[in-house]
């Protein structure tokens, strides 16, 4: 489990409502008391009738030592949550009863069972619950000095997207549902202070809700943060209405700037091209973009790590958040990972997102995990949070403070170096400009047709690499796309030759994208021996145009 220092906490951590909520949902006359372990001890003496103990899986573990103290003095134990409602047979070794899924439909249900002392070994509602009438959380259980705030509101539970890497579709059952607008609104109202926490796993899911409720939020002039996806950037409308309510911050899922990685794991509809865009658009209505990004997917070299670094400091993400990809038990990502023999063990305190625990495709998992050590260092470096932070937009103060406690978390990182070819990848995905487009031929085929090249069309004016290093095959694939004159032949070859190094083996190059090309290039590329078609040398091309 990883825990982090009281001061890390109050700087950026707010409060969960799991189990206030279940508080709420007890009779006022059984006295109910919450511990969260991240902010205090557990009295394991406390005199009790019940214990409920929910987790991620990462907790599951230490969950279950906790169950076992308790039951060993003759109490039952309750467990739910995500990790026991994707293992309710594991949990139920380790509890008297298990709750899979939400709560809300059966907790009466467990209470009466417990006072009649025959606990059934499973509780799972027939149907999601209803949205409306919900009970306020019972925050006031908390201890309030001990996070960075415990104003947090729930408006909207499920995502109405199915990402596979994300539990949240299958806890929530694919599911999208809303509470009434109205019954937000007073939770809000009752609350003091000026900020809150939207704890939705996408506020802005529904366009409409969102815009209801952002209009209904404007007059209690409260500053709020919430997570939504980019898509909330393509209703300029709805962008503006959130500003104008309050919100200050976003947590966003941008996860990867491969359209390839995205597409794989069901996210295409962030789409890399608008990245920038999006993220300005925030920026110009004054809200901090707290961004996630997962390292590990299908598609990552040992590239993608400065990569994503010289993003996020290009584009003045405040808050980044680094993930090594994890399959969570009843993910898609976890069958498919299980049915390709690539989880390397099931010991789930290792699940939790910063320690790798399968088998990746293009990296070995070394490389993976020092690569990730490393990004998390760097990012927190106080030359990178810099160029992140200083800026003329408001809070400055906030940016500041959140990126010292995300500095102080990444300073426990252990130290790694930068990946061996991390430098050369970023030269190996690059664009090149033609500086000759008189003498290019243009290349027709059936290739070209279905790509929709048409005879007649202006040559792309640039040649861009897009390159892939194969760690496990000692492989390095580069694939050439738009024009490629005398002087991008020249400068092909010159990056060709850094390219060297004892971890390549091989280096494949695929000419099949290139629309337009001058015969001095192919000449040229031909003499450097960067044609040959023979597996086994170091060059390899293929799909190469005709030569002479």
């Amino acid at each position: 489990m990883i825990r982090h220092p009281q001061k890390v906490i109050k700087t950026i951590w707010f409060a969960h409502l799991s189990l206030t909520t279940l508080a709420a949902l007890t009779p006022s006359s059984i006295e109910v008391h919450i511990t969260d372990e991240n902010v205090e001890p557990i009295d394991f003496e406390e005199e009790v009738d019940l214990v409920g103990i929910t987790g991620m899986i990462m907790h599951s573990k230490r969950a279950y030592e906790i169950a076992r103290a308790f039951r060993e003095r003759g109490i039952p134990v309750v467990m739910g949550g995500p990790h026991a409602s994707s293992l309710p047979e594991e949990a139920k070794q380790h509890a008297d009863a298990v709750v899979i899924g939400e709560a809300e439909l059966v907790w009466r249900e467990v209470l009466e069972d417990v006072q009649k002392g025959r606990l059934k070994p499973f509780y799972k509602a027939d149907r999601f619950c209803s949205m409306k009438g919900l009970p306020f959380p019972r925050i006031d259980l908390l201890r309030k000095d001990a996070y960075m705030t415990t104003h947090c509101v729930q408006t909207t539970r499920g995502c109405p997207y199915q990402c596979d890497f994300c539990y949240v579709t299958h806890f929530f059952g694919k599911t999208y549902r809303c509470r009434p607008v109205e019954e937000v609104i007073q939770e809000v109202s009752r609350l003091d202070g000026d900020f809150i926490v939207f704890v939705d796993d996408n506020i802005a899911g529904n366009r409409l809700f969102a815009k209801e409720l952002f209009t209904r939020l404007k007059p209690l002039k409260k500053k709020w943060a919430s997570q939504a996806s980019l898509t909330l950037t393509r209703d300029r409308e709805l962008l503006r209405l959130a500003a104008e309510s309050g919100c200050v911050s976003l947590f966003i899922g941008i996860e990867s700037l491969s359209p390839d990685n995205l597409k794989e794991v069901n996210k295409s509809f962030n789409r890399t091209y608008e990245f920038e865009e999006s993220l300005k658009l925030i920026h110009d209505h004054d809200i901090m973009v707290l961004a996630g990004f997962i390292f590990g997917l299908d598609h990552d070299d040992e590239g993608v790590f400065e990569r994503t670094l010289r993003f996020c400091e290009k584009n003045r993400i405040e808050l980044p958040s680094f993930f090594l990809l994890t399959p969570l038990p009843g993910t898609r990502l976890f069958q498919k990972m299980e049915s390709e023999g690539r989880l390397l063990h099931k010991d789930w305190s290792q699940y939790n997102g910063a320690t790798v625990v399968f088998r990746p495709k293009l990296m070995t998992e070394e490389t993976l995990q020092r690569g990730f050590n490393w990004v998390c260092q760097e990012t927190y470096s106080w030359s990178s949070i810099v160029k992140r932070v200083f800026h003329p937009q408001q809070r400055f103060y906030t940016r500041v403070l959140s990126n010292m406690a995300y500095r102080s978390i990444a300073k426990r990182t252990p130290k790694s170096p930068l990946p061996a070819l991390s430098k050369i990848l970023q030269k190996m995905n690059d664009t090149i400009p033609v500086q000759n487009t008189w003498n290019l031929i243009h290349r027709v085929g059936e290739r070209m047709a279905e790509k929709g090249f048409l005879f007649g069309e202006k040559s792309p004016e640039v040649l861009r690499l897009y390159s892939t290093y194969n760690e496990r095959l000692r492989t390095l694939f580069i694939h050439l796309e738009g024009s490629l004159d005398q002087h991008g032949a020249k400068e092909l070859a010159k990056r060709l030759k850094n390219t060297l190094s004892e971890k390549i083996d091989q280096v494949i190059i695929d000419f099949e994208n290139v629309v337009a090309f001058s015969q001095d290039a192919i000449s040229f590329l031909s003499r450097r021996d960067l044609f040959q078609k023979e597996e086994g040398k170091l060059w390899m091309a293929i799909n190469t145009p005709p030569l002479g």
